[in-house]
């Protein structure tokens, strides 16, 4: 895995500065996140909707091995042909001219961004790990939601290298914003600190404790058993399914912690 060495905040401000307009930068940001953010939502309705998710699951392969290389350029390709493929999907050209333009005005920041702020290109492609299996959800609001973090994350990562102060930047609120969205994934508390909240895990959890009484680990759980119970009254799915649905891949331990949370089994829960 290779490594990069983070600049100085005077080195890193001297390079952002090639940048005209960081603000209206930001903006086309966000305009793409919303162009794929759409995408990502048609996804679900898609007539071939495994072929496509086989696609990225093929991208991201390429991905993995490309960063266990160190190779910037060959995996940044890789990346862009990623979310073109999402745009792609939904067959509009009116959406892919727009989305074009808007990643061609994006381009050299993002490289930028990708060089200067992430620690390794590992780091990076855990991210797209994350946000291909949020394309894969059956919830609409959760392919949006990752598409969104998963594009903003870049200037969360600007701004704590910087020592940027904002109301956004608080540990707590972007790890649960995080772990919203990406319950049905394993996250691991020591990752999440250091690539979401920008802090190191015991702060991160002591954090946690002070502002919501539970750890983080805590909190996951707690998301998932919410969603497990919307699921069992919701949907016809067995219990199995809506294990999985709510990342677990042992039954026996969704169950276990469904009862500690309703005092019931899921069975009953749904019966009930």
């Amino acid at each position: 895995m290779e490594s990069a060495v983070v600049p100085s905040i005077r080195a890193m401000a001297d390079a952002d500065s090639s940048f005209v307009d960081l603000a209206a930068l930001h903006e086309l940001c966000r305009l793409r996140s919303t162009l794929e953010g759409f995408a990502a939502v048609r996804l679900r309705d898609h007539a071939r909707r495994q072929e496509v998710l086989e696609g990225f699951s093929q991208r991201l392969e390429k991905m993995q091995a490309w960063a266990r290389q160190g190779r910037l350029l060959e995996f940044r390709q890789e990346d862009v042909e990623l979310h073109r493929s999402l745009v792609a999907s939904c067959a509009s050209e009116a959406l892919m001219h727009c989305w074009e333009h808007v990643n061609a005005r994006l381009e050299a920041w993002i490289q930028h961004v990708q060089e200067v702020y992430w620690p390794s290109l590992m780091t990076l492609y855990r991210e797209h790990e994350f946000l291909i299996q949020a394309w894969a959800s059956d919830e609409p609001w959760v392919a949006e939601a990752a598409t969104h973090q998963h594009l903003e994350a870049g200037w969360f990562r600007v701004a704590a290298a910087r020592g940027e102060a904002s109301p956004v930047m608080d540990p707590v609120e972007r790890a649960t914003s995080f772990l919203c969205t990406h319950y049905a994934s394993a996250v691991e508390v020591g990752w999440l600190a250091q690539n979401v909240s920008f802090v190191s895990a015991s702060h991160l959890t002591r954090c946690f404790r002070q502002k919501l009484g539970v750890s983080p680990y805590a909190f996951l759980r707690q998301v998932r058993m919410e969603r497990a119970a919307q699921l069992l009254k919701t949907s016809a799915d067995a219990v199995a399914v809506i294990a999985l649905k709510t990342g677990y891949k042992n039954v026996s331990h969704f169950v276990r912690d469904f009862r500690e949370k309703y005092a019931m089994t899921p069975k009953r829960y749904r019966d009930g």
